[in-house]
């Protein structure tokens, strides 16, 4: 994977501004992008933090898809080759300015969030990236199909709750039961067997090491949540049933960063 930081352009960093200044309208006419235009737009080699479904069933043939997926992207007009000044022939490649900002804003946010819901017909996705009070949504679905949207960042909590608990399963706080790591993997099955989808919630700071992670357990009528705690001894896991304040709550808190 390339370590080679990410020299942003002026045109890049506007572009960028441009897509922020979309929030809270309706009419955003922002990109939806296939796994291999995602890595052929930035960069076939740089590591990527989001989930590429596709490619990771097709991995011995990502940079072919990459190369075919930027031919499909010139063709549309939505790359085109760039002539640096002083030079005879193209040296670089642009997209579109709102593409352009969508990939900028990918790297350069303050805070990432990343969600992932797990059911018996598979996975589904959910990133944000943190710029400021707004934020750049990323839903990427098991076909790798990556939609973006931007909005203010309130209000990504109650899109996170929508993702983990769909049918407003979650009522009302029950009491917690603690186990210890080894407890819980043995008791979780019979504790939770009823659940139809598990979300995972985390986010992280470019400026911080630390994590913040939530974890929910939809099954029909209710809504379980997990916290997971360290402080002096071993790991505690703690499990009961959560209302959807609860919920939004936890949720605000793996948004922010704040505890």
């Amino acid at each position: 994977m390339s370590d080679n930081p990410i020299e942003w352009t002026e045109r890049d960093i506007e572009s960028a501004k441009g897509v922020l200044a979309l929030s809270g309208e309706e009419d955003q006419s922002l990109p939806t992008l296939t796994d291999e235009e995602i890595v052929a737009l930035d960069g076939v080699e740089r590591e990527q933090i989001v989930a590429l479904p596709f490619l990771d069933e097709h991995k011995e043939q990502t940079t072919l898809a990459g190369n075919v997926a930027l031919r499909s992207l010139l063709v549309k007009g939505l790359a085109f080759p760039v002539t640096v000044e002083g030079e005879s022939e193209p040296t670089k490649l642009n997209a579109t300015e709102n593409i352009t900002g969508v990939i900028t804003l990918r790297r350069t946010g303050q805070r990432l969030i990343s969600a992932e819901r797990t059911t018996g017909n598979g996975k589904y996705w959910l990133y944000g990236y943190v710029h400021g009070d707004v934020i750049l949504e990323e839903e990427v679905n098991d076909g790798g199909i990556h939609a973006f949207s931007v909005y203010p960042l309130e209000q990504f909590a109650e899109r996170l709750a929508l993702l983990s608990d769909p049918a407003e399963q979650a009522a009302d706080d029950g009491d917690a039961r603690q186990f210890s790591q080894e407890e819980f993997e043995q008791q979780a099955g019979g504790l939770l067997g009823d659940t139809r989808a598990v979300t995972v919630v985390t986010g992280m700071s470019q400026d911080s090491e630390s994590i913040a992670n939530a974890t929910f357990y939809a099954a029909t009528g209710v809504v379980h949540g997990l916290k997971v705690e360290q402080e002096d001894g071993p790991m505690q896991y703690s499990i009961a049933p959560v209302s959807r304040e609860t919920m939004l709550s936890r949720l605000r808190t793996v948004v922010t960063g704040d505890e």
